[in-house]
């Protein structure tokens, strides 16, 4: 018996005249290659062009295919695409999500006049933002409270990755809108 993943996977064997989710090719770094491998293999080396990583077109948890666009038969759409910041079959965070996730983390430790309370609130909330669940406010305001106000170089690093690792909602919070 096959799983639910496998089954919507088709074993790999997607035809690119079909509908639905193609599979996109992304590096470790969030970098795209393709959004539609099974059109367009020739995008796709198997490295990156940008940063040499090593392309990848699974989940390296759990090997399911890293969702490009959305294709309609017959219908030509012209899109943006976006890879996602995690798996939809594990749950778990793609490389580049993983690597935001570090970095941010390691920006919060570089912030002075910092106590290892606020230290740890601020962590907290940033990984807070990356999802949107019912605590995603209280994370939007816990950041704007602490990092609101931050003029050093450190903090405005911090402040432009929160926002670039935060849902479209949490953004939306962060900035304002």
């Amino acid at each position: 018996m096959t799983s639910w993943v496998e089954s919507r996977n088709l074993g790999g064997r997607r035809s690119p005249t079909l509908g639905g989710y193609k599979t996109a090719a992304v590096c470790p770094n969030g970098h795209v290659a393709t959004d539609d491998i099974e059109i367009s293999p020739g995008l796709a080396g198997k490295f990156c062009k940008e940063c040499g990583g090593a392309n990848l077109t699974a989940c390296p948890s759990c090997e399911s295919r890293i969702r490009g666009h959305y294709h309609v038969s017959g219908v030509m759409m012209l899109r943006d695409y976006t890879p996602p910041n995690f798996c939809e079959d594990c749950g778990k965070p793609f490389p580049w999500m993983e690597e935001k996730l570090r970095a941010v983390s390691a920006l919060t430790d570089e912030l002075e006049n910092v106590n290892d309370a606020d230290r740890a609130k601020i962590k907290e909330s940033l990984s807070g933002i990356t999802k949107d669940t019912p605590s995603t406010s209280l994370a939007v305001i816990q950041l704007k409270n602490l990092l609101g106000t931050a003029t050093d170089s450190v903090g405005k690093a911090l402040w432009k990755a929160a926002i670039d690792i935060a849902t479209e909602a949490a953004k939306k919070g962060l900035l304002g809108h």
